[in-house]
């Protein structure tokens, strides 16, 4: 079967000036119908029909035909039946043979991929249509004039997924058995439509619709490849989720490795997909051009492999050895004297859910009354126990009414909850599996925590806070022991109850220092509330650099 594909390039337009040769992504826009008509495995020739010398010249770099538009056929009233009919002519006049199929292929398109093409051009096959025609899905609530009056298009007020499916033609292609292929006409009397989404339907009308163009060729796909079970905690699930959210209207997936049920239940209840793998595997499961790390230290052979395979990839919170093979590492808990060129440092670069944007800082009071305790997903040195044993002395000495007491997924010690209400009534509160933290932090007046990512949220709400590393690693994050909105107290296996309830006791009557500390935190506030955008804009401009370097767009 021969099937010819013809592209109307017209020199002139109204709406953009010489907008065929507008450069969209740095290519002219008749550029991306040339390569889906070229890349498709059903078109047998391809011809480019314009008045313009230019675009005959540009078309010239690719093994297409070129035919000469007569000035007739170029004005702003002809159809484009005429112009196609008359290409279709010339064709088969050239090559000797008659066509039996015509693809009509506007570069006002560029979004169209040839993959869509093919599938298109496969159903008219199989369905041995005359016409087959591309449409968008326009289903809502229409109005219409009808003279000076304006008149609801629709019968009854419903929903959109209740209206019935109404269309909207596209110009990306047409579809038509030649002998449907008349200076008249394009259409026979077997047609049907062909269903693009609203990316790879859009026609460039409006110098506006170039930037929407723009920014989707640019869409990323990016694979995040997370860990989440009781031994690490659920930070690194509800990180990957936020920066997922923050690339909303990219391609996104995740894959998990070592991840218990209630991890990937998490991760599929926001709407994402998942696969579950192992790093022997992983390989067959990444076909994204950007893997995201958030598996903590990585090594050599894993690193390589995905370095090796053609991939950008970013680390989050990695000291491990195949760190230095990542295109960038972010880590804001931890620093190093001398980061390498590929590291980004420090509280500038955390990410926090985002719903603590829903959220103003907590207001100053000057006679505390919430002491919040929370130390992370795990708890491992079961630090809980330590405020409950100095809880009765708080209240007894201190304006504080009330302890509440959140406990993450991962806790796992004994605590029984029925004892803890009998003895504390309703002034000690413990929350489990905590849907909304800012929700209950913005209560809390002074807070103790772990010295791992709750300290930014803390941060973020403007709450004086004490801080107990829970392990070696936590020793290294340098907010909590240099920042003046938090006081560190050291390694938990260094601290006694009476220190906690010393450090409390002093944040309760020492007026100016919670002031002083309210105050640094809400500073941080400013800082913290950019590091998404931080954390997207270093990937995207680092990502679309390596790029260029790595092969031609």
């Amino acid at each position: 079967m021969d099937i010819l594909a013809v592209i109307p390039a017209r020199g002139g337009s109204k709406g953009i000036i010489r907008k065929n040769l507008r450069l969209l992504n740095l290519k002219p826009l008749i550029y991306y119908q040339i390569i889906n008509s070229l890349e498709s495995e059903f078109i047998t020739d391809v011809v480019v029909t314009s008045d313009d010398d230019v675009i005959l010249d540009y078309s010239s770099n690719f093994p297409v035909s070129l035919r000469r538009r007569q000035d007739s056929f170029a004005g702003d009233n002809v159809t484009l039946d005429p112009v196609v009919n008359d290409a279709t002519v010339y064709m088969e006049l050239e090559n000797g043979k008659k066509y039996d199929v015509v693809v009509t292929l506007q570069p006002t398109s560029p979004l169209l991929s040839f993959k869509t093409l093919d599938n298109a051009i496969k159903k008219f096959i199989d369905e041995d249509l005359d016409t087959l025609i591309p449409v968008v899905d326009a289903t809502h609530l229409h109005w219409k004039e009808e003279g000076n009056t304006l008149i609801p298009d629709y019968s009854e007020r419903l929903n959109r997924q209740w209206l019935p499916h109404k269309f909207k033609e596209t110009g990306a292609f047409l579809i038509s058995k030649r002998n449907f292929v008349s200076a008249e006409s394009r259409f026979g009397e077997k047609l049907n439509i062909y269903v693009l989404n609203d990316l790879e339907g859009l026609d460039i009308d409006m110098d506006v619709d170039f930037l929407m163009a723009e920014a989707a060729l640019k869409r990323l796909k990016i694979t995040l490849v997370v860990n989440g079970n009781k031994n690490v905690g659920m930070g690194h699930i509800y990180r990957s989720l936020t920066l997922a959210d923050g690339f909303l209207g990219h391609e996104i997936k995740f894959v998990t490795l070592d991840s218990d049920p209630a991890s990937i239940e998490l991760i599929k209840s926001r709407g994402y997909s998942v696969i579950e793998s192992d790093k022997a595997s992983i390989l067959s499961e990444l076909d994204s051009s950007i893997i995201i790390n958030d598996i903590l230290d990585t090594d050599v052979d894993y690193m390589r492999k995905l370095k090796d395979s053609g991939r950008f990839v970013v680390n989050f919170e990695d000291l491990g050895d195949g760190s230095k093979f990542a295109d960038l590492v972010f880590n804001a808990l931890y620093a190093r004297t001398n980061p390498k060129s590929n590291e980004r440092f420090g509280y500038a670069y955390e990410c926090l859910n985002e719903q603590f944007f829903l959220y103003s800082p907590i207001i100053f009071k000057e006679s505390p009354e919430t002491l919040l305790v929370t130390f992370g997903g795990v708890d491992t040195n079961n630090l809980t126990l330590k405020i409950l044993d100095i809880a009765t002395k708080i209240f007894e000495e201190t304006t504080i009414n009330k302890i509440l007491i959140i406990l993450g997924d991962g806790y796992s010690h004994e605590i029984n909850v029925d004892d803890i209400n009998q003895k504390f009534e309703s002034t000690v509160e413990i929350c489990f599996k905590v849907k909304n933290m800012p929700l209950l932090m913005r209560d809390a007046d002074i807070a103790i925590t772990s010295n791992g990512r709750t300290i930014y949220e803390l941060a973020f709400m403007g709450i004086p806070t004490i801080s107990i590393a829970q392990n070696d690693r936590e020793t290294l994050h340098v907010f909590a022991r240099y920042k003046k909105g938090v006081e560190y107290l050291g390694i938990s296996c260094t601290v006694t109850s009476d220190d906690i309830y010393q450090s409390v006791k002093e944040l309760v009557v020492n007026n100016d220092l919670r002031l002083k500390m309210h105050l640094k935190q809400k500073e941080a506030s400013i800082v913290l509330r950019n590091g998404l955008n931080n954390i997207k804009d270093e990937i995207t401009s680092e990502y679309w650099k390596w790029k260029h370097e790595y092969k031609e767009i």
